[in-house]
Formats: structure tokens, C-alpha cells, sequence
């Protein structure tokens, strides 16, 4: 229901500016036809690409109202889809005006207002450019494309002066100038909301009460303070204050139990950042933005329950077993885990309890670089699946590990007639 609601206020948004410029232009009639046309579609490629750029602050505000029910992580997913969509949107507009302007044979002026305009599409570009490296690009860092991507919140400010003083459609109290003050409105609510929130999770930072190595590359922060009320398989977005100096924001899977007061993260050591996580002290505080995602079996209303995790994606599974044991619930679990070998394996007695006293929780084990393992070996197939799924139809199937792991399972799955709905899946990243 949230997604039909956030598809039909999208489709409204880019119906409005629509309508309204199909009505400016019909109330004007410009000299040669060619120029008239790319001169209008210019100017609605300004009006579109600005409900796509005002898109972006709204899909990664983390306004909870927005994101319950939805998932941080598919907003994430559909910010850059938009976000691209933007920026072509944006450049497409002054160039249908200068083709127009070639057709009736002169160069327009370059005024302080136009050249704000293209300082606007300049910082754009970068911060564009910025995202679609970061990935493919080895030495962009997370924390340089993080910096380059602030400066969006200039952009929009920039825009609005360059299109309030030589936008033609808005002179006077049109109705496009209404709408674009409801735009400026959206603005200015979400920014706003950022400041706060930023303020809120300053004034309470959290204290690092344990560091806990689990094993030869995975460390366990245990953190003290009060937090929200969450559900099992939700994450948090982390700042540790370390030496004096608060890290970039990262989301880390709540590993710990709602029924327990304090939270925690268990962190593989995969990057720049996690790698350092072992030097973490007691001393350390953090600033936590907690919490965030809809991957919960409390989301469904179903006994059997199927867990697939690839390496440390077993962390929101144990945040869900955790719950389920302390609250003595009686679930159908199948929980299937890959990893390279045996001592990757994390919270493998604790497991190993789990299993010992919830009768109806199945763990399988499936290693792939370990030979001499006597237990399930290679990677987790169709074969697997049959073999200890024996409810296909019934059962909600949730997934978490490497994305390459999570697509080929979510695959198979479909290939053994699990519907999408009945797949769910949790994303490393947010971008």
C-alpha cells in the first residue's frame, strides 16, 4: 500500500507540472514552429527534471513516516534511478533552448542569473558523476563520495534563484509559480527535518560497553543508551566517535534482540572502515540513527520461515533468533548459512544452543572452501533448497549476504515457483 501511495504521488507530481505547462504553451504562439516547440519542450524538461531532483531529498531523508513499510534501502535504490532520470532531465533543458535560439538565429546573453543556473547543473554533474563511480572506481572513497554528494543540498537553492527571475512561465502568480513554491515547500520541510534529526542523534550519543572479537576477522560492538523501539532484522546507521573524531555514517544490521537494553553490530572486517573496528575501546561513544528497514519475520503473519545468509549476513538472522528464543516463540525456521569454512562461522555455540532447545529451528551449514567439511559443501543451489525446504508454497523466504549470492538464490527461488512477494531480501549498502 505505501508503494501504490509513493507511485501515485510521483504520477501526480509529474502530471501537475504537465498540465500546466501544456496550458502556458497553448496561450503562446512564438515564431518559427521548430523554434516554439524546442523552446517548450526546454522549458518542460526544467519543469520535470526539478520533480526528480526534489525526489532526491525526499527518498533519502530517512522521514520515517515515508520508509516505514517500505525499506530504506529500496528508497536508496529508487533515489538513483531518479536521480539519473534528473540530471538527464536537466540537461536536456537549456540544450532545447539553444536549439531554439540557433533556429531564430542569435546567441542569448549570459546574465549572473544563468551563469547560477549552470553553477546549479555543474555541482549536479559532479555529484551525478560522483555516485556512478563510487563502486567502479577503486580509490573513491565512501567518505569523498559522501562530501561530493552533500552539496546537492545547494543545488536546489541554486535552481530556484536561476528559474524564479528567468523562468518565463514564472512571472506573476501563475500556477506554475504555486507549484513551484509547493516544490520549494518540500524543500525546506525536509531539509529542516534532516537538521533535527541530525541535532537529535547528537544530543544523545550512545557508549561503546563492549568490543568483542568472534572471530578471526569479525568484531561485536555492544553500545549503551536509550534507544527506539525496533523490530529483529532492522538496522542502524553508526558514527563512531573514536580519538576525538566521529567516522562517516555507516548502516550496520542490528545483531542483538529487542528484548535485550543494550544494541549491537557484528562487523566483518571487508573495507577501509570495518577493518578498523577491532581498535574500537570502551571509552569510544557513537552517534546511532537507529532504526531503519522492514526485513522482519514480525512483518508477516507466517509459521514457516525460511533463512538463507551468505558470510556476515547471518546478523539480522541472529537479531530474529535471538527474539524468538528469549521470547520462547514457536516458529517453523530453517536457517541455511554459507561460508567459506568452519572458523568463519559466527556465534557458532550459540547456535548450536538455539538449535539444541528450539525444536523446530533447522540449521544447515554450506562451506565452500573447506574440503575435509563433512557437512554440505559447494554453494547454496536448488539442490540444497529441496533437500531441507519442504515448504515452498507456505513459507517466506528472506535473504542476506553478498549481493551476487542474494540474486542467484532469489533466482533459483522464482525458478522453484516461490512468488516475489514471498522473497525478501536485505542490501549491504545504501547509496
Amino acid at each position: 500500500m505505501k508503494r501504490l501511495i509513493l507511485t501515485l504521488i510521483m504520477v501526480i507530481f509529474l502530471a501537475v507540472p504537465t498540465v500546466l505547462w501544456a496550458v502556458n504553451m497553448a496561450s503562446r504562439s512564438y515564431p518559427p514552429l521548430a523554434a516554439y516547440i524546442f523552446e517548450e519542450i526546454g522549458r518542460l524538461m526544467s519543469l520535470m527534471g526539478f520533480v526528480f531532483i526534489i525526489s532526491q531529498y525526499v527518498l533519502s531523508s530517512r522521514i520515517r513516516l515515508i520508509e516505514r513499510g517500505i525499506g530504506l534501502d529500496k528508497l536508496f535504490l529508487v533515489h538513483r534511478k531518479f536521480g539519473v532520470i534528473g540530471f538527464v532531465l536537466i540537461l536536456a533543458h537549456p540544450t532545447f533552448l539553444y536549439i531554439s535560439s540557433f533556429i531564430q538565429g542569435y546567441i542569448p546573453p549570459f546574465p549572473l542569473l544563468k551563469i547560477v543556473g549552470i553553477a546549479a547543473f555543474l555541482i549536479l554533474a559532479v555529484s551525478a558523476g560522483a555516485a556512478i563511480l563510487y563502486g567502479r572506481v577503486r580509490r573513491l572513497k565512501y567518505e569523498t563520495w559522501k562530501n561530493i554528494h552533500r552539496a546537492m543540498y545547494v543545488v536546489l537553492p541554486l535552481g530556484f534563484i536561476h528559474s524564479f527571475f528567468l523562468g518565463a512561465d514564472l512571472y506573476g502568480w501563475s500556477k506554475i509559480k504555486v507549484f513551484w513554491l509547493i516544490l520549494a515547500f518540500i524543500y525546506v520541510v525536509v531539509l529542516v527535518y534532516r537538521i533535527w534529526n541530525w541535532a537529535y542523534v547528537r544530543r544523545h550519543p550512545f557508549k561503546v560497553m563492549g568490543v568483542v572479537e568472534e572471530t578471526h576477522d569479525t568484531w561485536s560492538l555492544y553500545f549503551g543508551g536509550k534507544h527506539r523501539d525496533y523490530k529483529p532484522g532492522q538496522f542502524m546507521i553508526v558514527r563512531l566517535i573514536r580519538d576525538g573524531k566521529a567516522s562517516e555514517p555507516h548502516p550496520f544490521t542490528i545483531s542483538s534482540s529487542p528484548t535485550r537494553d543494550r544494541l549491537s553490530i557484528s562487523v566483518k572486517s571487508v573495507g577501509d572502515f570495518t577493518s578498523t573496528i577491532g581498535n574500537t575501546k570502551t571509552s569510544d561513544l557513537a552517534y546511532i540513527d537507529e532504526p531503519y528497514g522492514v526485513f522482519s519475520f514480525l512483518n508477516y503473519d507466517v509459521q514457516h520461515l525460511v533463512f538463507i545468509a551468505g558470510g556476515i549476513g547471518i546478523t539480522p538472522f541472529m537479531s530474529m533468533l535471538r527474539y524468538m528464543y528469549e521470547k520462547k516463540m514457536e516458529r517453523n525456521v530453517t536457517l541455511i548459512w554459507g561460508n567459506k569454512t568452519e572458523n568463519d562461522i559466527v556465534f557458532r555455540e550459540e547456535l548450536e544452543k538455539m538449535a539444541a532447545d528450539m525444536p523446530l529451528l533447522k540449521v544447515v551449514h554450506v562451506m565452500s572452501k573447506q574440503d575435509d567439511w563433512t557437512g554440505e559443501k559447494g554453494y547454496v543451489d536448488a539442490e540444497k533448497l529441496r533437500k531441507y525446504v519442504g515448504n515452498f508454497q507456505d513459507s517466506q523466504f528472506f535473504l542476506c549476504g553478498p549481493p551476487r549470492m542474494t540474486l542467484l538464490v532469489e533466482k533459483t527461488l522464482r525458478e522453484l515457483s516461490v512468488s516475489k512477494k514471498r522473497i525478501h531480501y536485505e542490501r549491504f549498502a545504501l547509496r
